[in-house]
């Protein structure tokens, strides 16, 4: 009966697992609220979700703000250009809505440019703030290496923006009819995105000539 409540139960580790997830969601959805913090929120959701959830280093709130304090500027930053994308988008659908309505053909002209403002900031965000989350670069430079990546993996891109969209609507409804559900989808969506995402980061990761040893740097993101 004892090893049902040891610490390396399968079933508690795997709670426990469940609970920082939660956590994690936790921590994000607070830290949004000011909604000029997404960004760093973004960025410290997944830098902690795969250091200490799935490599099993250092502690959840630690590593959180860590990564908040240290990508705060450039996240904020970034938080304020999707912002006005945002804005731009919708002030181009409500324009183009209002033209379809008067048989005008000019929105057909619209209707393109808009659909490639949408792509590329759905195509780029879904890789800006895991990107800010591990490598250090200007803004301009963030921007340029996310949209390389989702064009170089354009089969993984379209199934990041397919569960983004999945889990902005999910987030949505679950306010309404469903609210436990809105501290787990953040975390879920994380994890489920951090898989693939790190198989392509380990593509620009530069090659180290000495093992983690020799140097006495622990190199988690390359396990």
């Amino acid at each position: 009966m004892s090893g049902f409540f040891s610490s390396d139960n399968k079933f508690f580790i795997l709670m426990s697992k469940i609970f920082d997830l939660m956590m994690l969601g936790l921590l994000w959805l607070v830290l949004c609220i000011p909604v000029i913090t997404i960004g760093p929120a973004s960025s410290a959701i997944y830098y902690a979700m795969v250091k200490v959830i799935r490599r099993e280093r250092s502690y959840l709130f630690k590593e959180f703000f860590r990564s908040f304090k240290l990508n705060f500027k450039q996240g904020a930053i970034l938080t304020l250009i999707y912002g006005i994308m945002a804005a731009v988008i919708y002030v181009d659908l409500r324009y183009m809505l209002d033209l379809a309505k008067e048989g005008s053909k000019v929105g057909s002209m619209m209707l393109g440019a808009f659909l490639v403002l949408v792509i590329f900031a759905i195509f780029t965000v879904v890789y800006m703030f895991p990107v800010l989350s591990r490598f250090t670069m200007s803004v301009k430079d963030l921007f340029k290496m996310s949209f390389y990546m989702s064009i170089k993996h354009i089969g993984w891109t379209v199934l990041f923006a397919a569960l983004f969209i999945g889990t902005a609507i999910m987030l949505f409804f679950s306010f309404f009819y469903m609210p436990p559900l809105i501290v787990f989808l953040p975390g879920l969506y994380t994890l489920l995105v951090s898989f693939p995402m790190e198989h392509i980061f380990k593509k620009y990761m530069p090659v180290e000539e000495e093992s983690d040893e020799e140097s006495g740097i622990d190199r988690w993101y390359n396990e």
